[in-house]
Formats: C-alpha cells, structure tokens, sequence
C-alpha cells in the first residue's frame, strides 16, 4: 500500500499497485504531502472507484486505473479548465494508438468511441464509453493542485479476470454503501453509457497496448497538453474563462455539438431539452431551448443525453 515516506515523490515518478481503493484517493494524499507536478499512480483493480458527483466507476482488473498530480502555474479559479485540457491530453494518447476520427469527448470530459466494425462512424454513433475522467481541486502546504483520475477500458469488462472473493467483497462493500446513500436521498441516476473497450474500439491489426504503455503514453500526452495550456494562461489568453485557449479544439471534439439533447439533473430528472450549440469560456454547456433561450448549465449539476 502507498506510504509517503518511503515513496518518490518526484515528477517523473509513476508508481505502480495492484489492488487499491482509489488511485485518485492516493494522488490526492500524494499531492497534500508534496508529490510534485507530473507524480502519478497506476492500480490493476479499484475496490471504490468513483466518477462525477460521487457515481461509482466499475474497475475490474485488465484495464487502466491512472490519477495524475497536476500543479499548473496558473490562479486558481483557472483550475476549472483542468477537465477539458485532461480529456484533450487523452484524446491525443488514443489518437496515437490510431484512434483518429473514432474518439469524442462526452462533454465535460469522458471520452466515447465506437466500434472498430463501424468503419466510417456518424457523429451520432459516438455513445459508448471508453475512458472516465475525474479531476479533483485540492490544497496543499505548496499550494493548489488539482488530481486528474483517469480510468480507461482496454478489455471488455466481460473479459476481466475475476476478483478474488476478498476483493469482490469489498467492492460489493462500498457499492451497497453507496446505494443505501443514493436511496436516502432519493436519487435516480441517469442511465450510463454502455461502456467500450480499447479491443473494441482499435482497428484491425492495431496493437492493443500493456496497461504499462497506456499509462505511461496518457501520462505524457496529458501533461503536454496542461503545459501549453498553462503558457496559454501566463499570457493572458484566459481572461474570458479557463477554457478560452483550448476552446475551439476542445469543441471540435464533442460529437453532440449541435445535436438534440436532454439536460438531466442529477436525480434522473430531465430539468430542458433544446440543442446542444455550444461551450462557453467557463465550460458550460450551451442548449438553445425551445422557446429560442439560450441557456448555460454547469457540469457540476447537470449532465446531457442526446434525444
């Protein structure tokens, strides 16, 4: 298990675990003890994976559990760009592997794919989940930092070798917890995307890569991309939001751009419909309603389905 003590807390560290809770749970430790910019953990399997708002993340074993320490040199209300910079970090990783043209981004930041049997997908058809991303804001003696937890299927969850009986318990342990909490508050989540997997998604002949290389490629690709973000910052050009600088890419990347769609509050209940028209400076996800309004919702309380 992770000591601080003993750990290298360097940047370039990338510290590899087999059954943990929440790499995120870890990052965040790491980072509060002083874990530099670029630190990040790996697990085979987490027992209490979560994603937004405090939605379970299933992590069976034979796929990617990665959490980054990110300590860009920015304010810190600049910090809110960190999901959209991230998912653009890890779209570049899995264009990479030759996902190019077949990856999006789910706004605010998971990534969806589509199967490698569709050979020229429609906008439309990009719906299935391939990587989750959470980004947690946190303080520290250094300062502000931010966890970037990324989970990435590279096999089918079918496919997963089986848990052991102790760790199936304690997975079975935190998700009844977190029915119980979801019941209490009378809570009705949205149904998730159906998940793919990186065997699904590549294309014939394509290597599907070790859980070693996946982190290592995504690690790179995603500090790469805070770093020109975090330059972008220094100069100025996030006077009007965090997202400014990326802005036009990362809206070249959201397949439901333009779409109908449902907006749905976090109990399930679809709170508008209209189209989906764009992304403001701050992230929010623009919905022309109905009734001609143009109306901003956060991705703190809201999240889209396409109708």
């Amino acid at each position: 298990m992770f000591d601080p003590s003993t750990t290298d807390l360097s940047g370039s560290t990338l510290l590899a675990l087999e059954t943990v809770p929440s790499t995120n749970d870890i990052a965040v430790d790491a980072g509060r003890v002083g874990a530099e910019h670029g630190w990040a953990v790996r697990a085979d399997l987490q027992t209490a994976g979560r994603g937004r708002r405090g939605h379970s993340w299933t992590s069976p074993n034979g796929s990617l559990y990665l959490s980054i320490v990110l300590r860009p040199r920015v304010p810190m209300q600049m910090l809110m760009g960190l999901p959209a910079v991230t998912s653009l970090g890890v779209l570049d990783a899995l264009e990479g592997l030759g996902l190019q043209g077949r990856v999006g981004v789910k706004w605010p930041n998971d990534i969806v794919s589509v199967p490698n049997t569709i050979p020229t997908p429609h906008s439309s058809q990009f719906n299935r989940k391939l990587v989750g991303i959470l980004v947690e804001a946190r303080s520290s003696e250094q300062g502000a930092f931010a966890v970037a937890g990324i989970g990435a299927n590279i096999i089918s969850p079918v496919d997963a070798p089986p848990a052991s009986p102790e760790v199936q318990a304690a997975i079975d342990a935190v998700a009844s917890v977190r029915r119980a909490q979801s019941d209490a508050e009378g809570a009705v989540a949205a149904p998730g995307l159906e998940p793919i997997s990186l065997a699904e998604a590549l294309p014939a002949g394509a290597e599907l890569p070790t859980r070693e290389a996946l982190a290592v490629a995504v690690r790179d690709a995603v500090l790469a991309r805070v770093a020109r973000w975090e330059r972008a910052i220094r100069a100025g050009l996030g006077a009007d939001g965090p997202l400014a600088p990326i802005l036009s890419s990362y809206m070249d990347n959201l397949p439901m751009l333009g779409k109908p769609v449902n907006v749905i509050a976090p109990n399930g209940n679809t709170l508008a419909v209209g189209y989906f028209t764009g992304i403001d400076a701050w992230g929010r996800a623009e919905v022309k309603l109905g009734s001609g309004e143009l109306k901003a919702f956060s991705a703190e309380v809201v999240s889209l389905r396409e109708v």
